[in-house]
């Protein structure tokens, strides 16, 4: 029952908007599932990474306010590059991300630049480390995958009825909300800094 009640939250977790779930959407409305897909395989690279730092009993290192500063403002100013890039992209580029390896990468840095990430899977991999870490942390990526793999055939759906117009506002859409989420990150880091001044 314990991990029945880990994957609902993983999967509710994952789903809530973020950097992660909108670069997912995006990417697989735009260029489709292989695009989609592609994101999919960055983020999840970087789930391995921080549920191994979890694993391995480094979390508190990152937990560290200085490096919750120093990651912050990088994924901040990351994001920010990432919303100006969509904005000023013509209506007519379909092509990008869709055939490079540029999707996966972007994905993986958007993923390890996100502090909340790190506390995310703490916090929520907490209350089970005392029954069974290995298969807590497995569950956890199940959930995290399948809600994704959700989003990405609910855009393959979607697609088909999309005009470019229609993706053309998607990627200014998009492009705020990445700004919005750049300046959460950069205020909140800021907010971090003034306080151990």
């Amino acid at each position: 029952m314990d991990f029945v009640m880990l994957f609902a939250v993983g999967f509710i977790g994952a789903i809530t908007p973020g950097p992660d779930i909108l670069l997912v959407m995006h990417n697989s409305l735009r260029f489709g599932a292989l695009a989609g897909i592609r994101a999919l395989c960055g983020i999840a690279t970087g789930w391995v990474v921080f549920l191994g730092i979890i694993y391995f009993g480094f979390a508190n290192v990152l937990k560290g306010a200085p490096v919750q500063i120093l990651i912050g403002f990088a994924g901040g100013l990351y994001l920010l590059y990432i919303a100006f890039m969509l904005y000023k992209k013509p209506p007519s580029d379909t092509q990008a991300d869709s055939h490079q390896a540029t999707g996966f990468f972007k994905a993986l840095l958007i993923n390890l630049s996100n502090p909340k990430a790190i506390l995310f899977f703490g916090v929520i991999i907490t209350p089970f480390m005392d029954t069974n870490l290995r298969l807590s942390l497995i569950v956890l990526f199940v959930s995290l995958l399948s809600a994704f793999l959700v989003v990405i055939f609910a855009s393959i759906f979607c697609k088909q009825y999309l005009s470019n117009k229609t993706f053309a506002l998607i990627d200014k859409i998009c492009s705020v909300l990445f700004f919005v989420f750049a300046l959460s990150l950069l205020y909140r880091s800021a907010k971090l800094t003034l306080e151990i001044l």
